[in-house]
């Protein structure tokens, strides 16, 4: 299911929806993307996490996402800095998001392109027109740390129609899991929220591993009953009150 979009009785609104469903494709990230982080991170390349391309505790110094966008005037406020997603043109890097990845910021950008290759292989579908709606690129981090600046404390409820918005408008969450063992993902109230949203109005959810994470797991099933008690215990023991 693709990005779908409100009522055309209200112009702007129709605009600014659409802006906010933009993703990018897997063919981006794979490519253009990963040239920019190998670039500025030659010794970690794949494993650079995403904390580390844009690091929200050094506000007065652009990561790779807000460098790309500062000059960039924002299509939804007017206002000078963007959303990465904004700085992108042509159908082979951005259009309206098919999926939204539900992850965290201590994946790596390796194990989230391998994840997003794996599920455009699976599915026989083309990387160019597979477009991601992922946090990090499609959320204005500009704005993220104006706010961050201004000390201010942005209420839950904002964030829960944010994220609300982006589950419903797209349709389809792909939640990576890693590692199997203790995915870093059960750890996180908002990666919890997404998955619970979309499963209280009838969204498509896709569960996603890196590919030594999804052979170790393979194989552990097939060989024996030990790792069906791991990913049991995994799921029971998740807290949602720590995360």
């Amino acid at each position: 299911m693709g990005a779908q979009c409100c009522s055309i009785g209200d112009p702007e609104k129709k605009r600014k929806t659409d802006l906010d469903l933009l993703g990018v494709s897997v063919h981006h990230l794979a490519n253009y993307f990963m040239d920019l982080v190998r670039a500025k991170y030659p010794d970690s390349g794949n494993d650079t996490k995403i904390y580390q391309i844009e690091d929200l505790n050094d506000l007065d110094k652009n990561g790779i996402i807000r460098e790309e966008g500062k000059d960039t005037q924002c299509p939804i406020d007017d206002r000078r800095g963007a959303a990465y997603v904004h700085t992108l043109q042509g159908a082979d890097h951005v259009g309206p998001a098919s999926i939204m990845l539900s992850y965290t910021w201590g994946y790596t950008i390796g194990d989230i392109i391998d994840v997003l290759r794996n599920y455009c292989t699976s599915n026989g579908l083309n990387p160019k027109k597979v477009y991601v709606w992922i946090c990090c690129l499609c959320v204005n981090q500009h704005r993220v740390v104006e706010s961050m600046k201004r000390k201010e404390d942005i209420p839950f409820d904002d964030f829960r129609k944010v994220f609300h918005g982006r589950v419903t408008g797209i349709g389809h969450v792909v939640a990576m899991m890693s590692p199997w063992t203790g995915p870093e993902y059960l750890n996180r109230v908002w990666c919890i929220f997404e998955l619970f949203t979309a499963s209280k109005e009838g969204c498509k959810v896709t569960i996603e591993m890196p590919k030594r994470e999804r052979e170790d797991f393979i194989k552990g099933l097939a060989n024996d009953h030990e790792h069906d008690d791991k990913l049991f215990g995994v799921l029971s023991s998740t807290d949602v009150e720590s995360a």
